[in-house]
């Protein structure tokens, strides 16, 4: 047995002086099962009794299956998350441009009919004054012409301003439409406050669960470096029920995303109704 354990001592050596030199290196998640951790955790199991090796087995298995997860889920989260962030950005600008183009339409219709009509108002006030200047002299007849112009001239212009009037009270209500429209789109987008909100605390519970993971994992290390089966074991249960617990924020943090995504689409549906 002594001269098994003096032919894997150097290799075991080399092994933790590649392992744990990196320790330091930045990882995608708080604890990453490479090769060498891998190799430093068969020999530790290795050293522990029948019952505790298949046990710490069974734990480190579990462990890698909730690292690959860990990864899945936070794909998951990231496609999500950019899925919507675009999402919001068009559905917040087809807010803007709801029934814009009908109320530009309806105010160049009004400017247009003001434009047109205004050479009459222009010669229905011109006469109107000539009308007012001539009432001090005697020419009866030219007067009863100018009158005579004046009241025909005055059942166009009636005509034009109530054609106006009706081109205004269009555009008005075309504004009206678009403000209730706006308001009612906005009111629905809001829906993604309550779930963003919640969001923002989830990751606050994932960042302070994969500390506690980070500090765990680096128990575990320390453990497999001493080669000790024991300390291997708890580290390992403690990494399981840290992971656990951040499986189910971020699966919270996905359904969150979802419900998001969910209400976008509910405005984006509105508006094109």
């Amino acid at each position: 047995m002594l001269n098994k354990l003096m032919k894997i001592f150097p290799a075991a050596l080399m092994l933790m002086v590649s392992l744990f030199t990196s320790a330091g290196a930045p990882n995608a998640a708080a604890a990453v099962l490479t090769p060498s951790i891998q190799a430093a955790f068969e020999l530790t199991a290795a050293a522990a009794e029948s019952s505790a090796r298949v046990k710490l087995k069974s734990q480190y298995s579990e462990l890698s299956a909730q690292t690959a997860q860990y990864e899945s889920r936070e794909e998951q989260i990231r496609i999500l998350h950019e899925s919507n962030a675009q999402a919001l950005l068009v559905v917040r600008n087809q807010i803007k441009e709801i029934d814009q183009a009908a109320v530009a339409k309806l105010t160049s219709a009004v400017s247009s009919v003001k434009q047109h009509y205004q050479p009459l108002f222009d010669q229905y006030s011109a006469l109107n004054n000539r009308i007012t200047l001539l009432k001090g002299l005697k020419d009866k007849t030219l007067n009863s012409v100018l009158r005579t112009q004046a009241e025909a001239m005055k059942i166009a212009v009636q005509i034009a301003r109530q054609e106006i009037r009706d081109k205004e009270a269009l555009l008005k209500a075309a504004k009206e439409e678009r403000s209730r429209k706006i308001a009612a789109a906005r009111k629905t987008l809001a829906g993604i406050d309550s779930p963003q909100t919640t969001i923002k605390s989830q990751k606050s519970v994932a960042t302070a669960l994969n500390q506690r993971i980070t500090a765990d994992f680096g128990d575990f290390k320390s453990a497999i470096r001493k080669q000790n089966p024991v300390l291997a074991g708890q580290s390992l249960a403690s990494l399981l029920s840290g992971y656990k617990q951040i499986a189910a924020s971020k699966q919270k943090i996905i359904e969150l995303e979802q419900k998001v995504a969910a209400v976008i689409a509910a405005t984006a549906k509105q508006i094109a109704a």
